[in-house]
């Protein structure tokens, strides 16, 4: 059978990836779990390297850490380089375009990281830079395509951060911009329109998309519009900033009551954007118009607590697993209307979160 996608998905509290082999381009794409991968206590963010060779993945139990796999898309199999320990517990990672740098952002210590690969390849795992003091409860970071800027969210202070980028300097990141999205918005996660004239940033608290008019020459924002919450999260409140996982928690019927939305994507022609929200388990279509402003397109219901997705490079399908689930679905996704059918599941970790999908090399 040909199986043209090779999916990763973190285990948090397996301490493990698990990955799966299917076929995105079949009339109904069937999932096949492939290999279980140690990876650490609390794995969760990933980040492939441009080149999808490399993978990190970053381990938030006692010690925190950073792991490197080698990808080997052909025979669809990672293999372990290293483990190294770190002083932050990072929520989120990206690899910029060239290979020499892998960003982190901290949610617990408010801080963004960079780190020389190089430096990590030799056992050494001091970050080259760090970002401290001005990222208040930081959550989500991405590279542009042109790997000129650096874009991050700061939860707790309501903003999005830019830098610009030099990866051949010793202080790779120069300080851009910080925008408002407006008090009580708390954006999450992020993510580029692939022509990269636009920039999407999803409201944790609120289930909303911020969009953002980018200047792709000189890497500034311009505030665009915000699409409305979904009607069928009407009854829910607003979310705010929850303590880190090894903290107390607030009282989970009154969480229950809150929105809580996760993971952003962008779908590869740029028509459409998909989140998820995690107190109704669903995953919500977004159209683009013509005008660049968002408007809802349907939604369908998940995995428990789906707090990581991924559509495969195609774009015929997008993989969605829970934290509360110990399965994992597949959605085709139907390219004129946007819509998601399930089309199959499979068995899954314990605390799955984040996914990264790697077309099979032929």
């Amino acid at each position: 059978m040909l199986e043209n996608c090779f999916a990763i998905l973190s285990n948090a509290n397996d301490a493990s990836l698990w990955t799966y082999c299917f076929d995105a381009s079949a009339t109904a794409p069937s999932l096949r779990a492939s290999e279980r991968i140690a990876a650490g206590p609390g794995v969760m963010p990933l980040a492939l390297s441009a080149d999808r060779r490399q993978l990190f993945a970053a381990t938030r139990g006692g010690t925190p850490s950073l792991v490197k796999y080698s990808v080997d898309s052909r025979a669809a199999r990672l293999t372990t380089e290293y483990r190294l320990p770190i002083g932050a517990s990072l929520v989120s990672l990206a690899a910029d375009r060239t290979g020499q740098l892998l960003f982190g952002v901290s949610y617990g210590s408010h801080e963004l990281l960079a780190f020389s690969v190089k430096q990590l390849d030799l056992g050494d795992a001091t970050p080259r830079q760090v970002e401290s003091g001005i990222i208040r409860n930081a959550h989500g970071v991405l590279v542009s395509d042109d790997n000129r800027f650096v874009y991050a969210t700061s939860l707790g202070s309501d903003a999005v951060l830019s830098w610009t980028l030099d990866e051949n300097a010793s202080q790779p990141l120069s300080a851009l911009e910080t925008l408002s999205v407006g008090r009580g918005f708390g954006p999450r996660h992020l993510c580029l329109a692939p022509d990269g004239a636009w920039l999407y940033v999803l409201s944790e608290f609120r289930a909303t998309v911020a969009v953002f008019r980018r200047d792709t020459r000189t890497g500034r924002l311009a505030p665009h519009s915000v699409c409305a919450r979904p009607d069928v999260l009407a009854d829910l409140q607003d979310g705010f900033a929850r303590p880190p996982a090894t903290e107390p928690q607030p009282d989970p019927a009154m969480l229950a009551s809150l929105v809580w939305a996760a993971d952003i994507h962008v779908h590869p022609d740029g028509r459409f954007v998909y989140f998820s929200e995690r107190t109704t388990n669903r995953l919500f279509t977004l159209r683009v118009r013509a005008d660049g402003t968002l408007e809802h397109a349907g939604h369908v219901e998940t995995e428990p607590q789906p707090r990581g997705f991924r559509i495969d490079p195609s774009g015929r399908t997008l993989l969605a697993c829970g934290e509360h689930s110990t399965h994992v679905s597949l959605f085709s996704i139907d390219t004129q209307t946007g819509a998601l059918t399930l089309c199959s599941r499979s068995e899954g970790g314990s605390g799955a979160n984040w996914v990264e999908i790697v077309a099979v090399e032929s």
